[in-house]
């Protein structure tokens, strides 16, 4: 026993050097992260936990508020959530009038009004002067997308080119015929039917890009002596936005376009009318809610990933052999896949509406740094463990409080290790790495326990220093552990 309390020097060396190795890699894995907060793409555990396995599956996956991302996919959250990032972004970098009407253009084409998340995007004002109708314009037809009013020729909805055209033919002027001569005095019926011609095309070019239009609208506004908003500032913020930008539509319409009005994504449902024939709206319903009166004609994505998601589930819960385990890996492989598909727009989109807020802020509200991440579960437990990294590699490195450092160091480590487990009957984590009940976590974990376990903090580091200084000498654990 006397032999065991024996450590030659070089162990001592090694077993220092090992717990200054492990103190290394967690700073820099810490600082890696911190390095990243302040850029486009912060680090983020989320992807981490939305994949794990194994028995502390659900907890550590419902840290993420979202595990299967399905918030994404629904229209009335993902409406909720722009408008409260705008709230923020524009309390961060202290919008002015312009910059907030700019970015409400933007989000809605509408900078006067919000609409509740639960809405459709409204369709922006959009008109143009028109002193009166000619006499044999009717726009009953069209009243779905047009119509006339003190005034003015306002556009209700986008007006389709096969639309646009057949507005065009109520009136029979043609484009480059029957001009007056010079001295002639023109017919009021074909200056008429001309001011009608050149209004419907006009508008219908302003109708199918609503935030060109309303930037427009804007400007105008903000020359008027009356206007509380600034000519010059509101040009700063639409400086930048190229014209790309603005024959876009706005990025709720996007948004509903991709969540509500695409067949593939939605679904078409067809109703039974009163006359016997079907109605046909976007929409899935289940297999219990289908009866006569009511089918699917077409079976939405999004309602495919949800039964998706469910079979997994069921699966990956009922699954005791090896085969079952491996149809389940299947089966997450394709919730991947059709996941990726889904909501991959739908992140390419907001990326885009953020990227685009930026350009019209000033060099001197970009200075204010990137917007703060909102307090969230997750981002508590990605903070937790940046600064858990950061706080523990540094006191491990150095050796103060060595001993109850490594020990919580082992106790997050382990935790890491929680989330996908390397045991039996449990999906391996994606990646290169195969491992059966021991991983690199585990090994770190028993090499920080056996280094909570030693005295290495008295052999070199800051504790050593400690009780030198403060009890005359180093703790005898140490001096024994050193004697040969």
């Amino acid at each position: 026993m006397k032999d065991l309390r024996r450590i030659s020097w070089f162990a001592i060396l090694l077993l220092v050097v090992l717990r200054v190795a492990i103190g290394w890699q967690l700073l820099y894995e810490g600082m890696w992260k911190y390095g990243t907060m302040s850029g486009p793409d912060p680090w983020t555990a989320e992807g981490y936990l939305k994949n794990a396995q194994g028995p502390f599956r659900d907890h550590f996956r419902e840290m993420t508020g979202d595990p299967d991302d399905l918030n994404w996919l629904d229209y009335d959250k993902m409406s909720s959530k722009w408008y409260s990032w705008r709230d923020r972004f524009a309390n961060h970098y202290q919008l002015s009038p312009e910059q907030k009407a700019v970015l409400d253009i933007l989000i809605d084409a509408d900078a006067d009004a919000d609409t509740a998340p639960s809405e459709n995007p409204p369709f922006p004002p959009i008109s143009v002067p028109l002193a009166a109708l000619p006499e044999s314009v009717n726009l009953k037809s069209f009243a779905r997308v047009v119509e006339f009013d003190n005034g003015r020729l306002v556009a209700l909805a986008p007006i389709l080119p096969s639309e646009e055209a057949k507005l065009k033919k109520l009136v029979s002027y043609v484009p480059g015929e029957a001009k007056a001569e010079d001295g002639d005095a023109v017919d009021p019926k074909l200056a008429s039917e001309m001011a009608f011609y050149k209004s419907v095309e006009t508008l219908s070019t302003y109708s199918r890009r609503p935030i060109e239009a309303q930037l427009n609208q804007l400007s105008r506004e903000s020359r008027r002596k009356d206007s509380e908003l600034d000519a010059d500032n509101l040009s700063a913020a639409t400086s930048k936005l190229n014209s790309a930008v603005k024959r876009e539509l706005p990025f709720r319409h996007r948004l509903a376009a991709s969540l509500l009005g695409d067949p593939d994504n939605t679904g078409v449902i067809g109703r039974l009318n009163e006359r016997g024939s079907f109605d046909y709206v976007m929409g899935t319903v289940t297999r219990q809610e289908e009866d006569e009166a009511r089918h699917n004609v077409r079976f939405g994505k999004i309602e495919e990933y949800k039964k998706l998601l469910d079979e997994y589930e069921d699966t990956l819960t009922n699954a005791s052999m090896q085969y079952q385990t491996d149809h389940a890996s299947m089966l997450s492989r394709k919730v991947a896949m059709t996941r990726n598909e889904l909501v991959g727009p739908i992140r390419s989109l907001e990326k885009e509406l953020q990227t685009l807020a930026l350009k019209i802020l000033t060099p001197e509200q970009l200075s204010r740094g990137g917007l703060p991440p909102e307090d969230t579960p997750l981002y508590r437990a990605d903070m937790m463990a940046m600064w858990g990294l950061l706080i523990l590699g540094s006191l491990i490195i150095v050796g103060l409080f060595t001993r109850l450092s490594a020990f919580a160091a082992a106790f997050m480590v382990f935790s890491f290790y929680l989330v996908v487990p390397p045991w039996p009957g449990v999906p391996p984590a994606p990646g290169p790495e195969h491992s059966f009940i021991v991983n690199k976590n585990l090994i770190e974990v028993l090499a920080l326990l056996a280094i909570a376990a030693l005295p290495t903090g008295q052999w070199f580091g800051i504790d050593g220093f400690v009780s030198r200084l403060f009890f005359g000498s180093s703790d005898s654990d140490g001096k024994k552990a050193a004697e040969k």
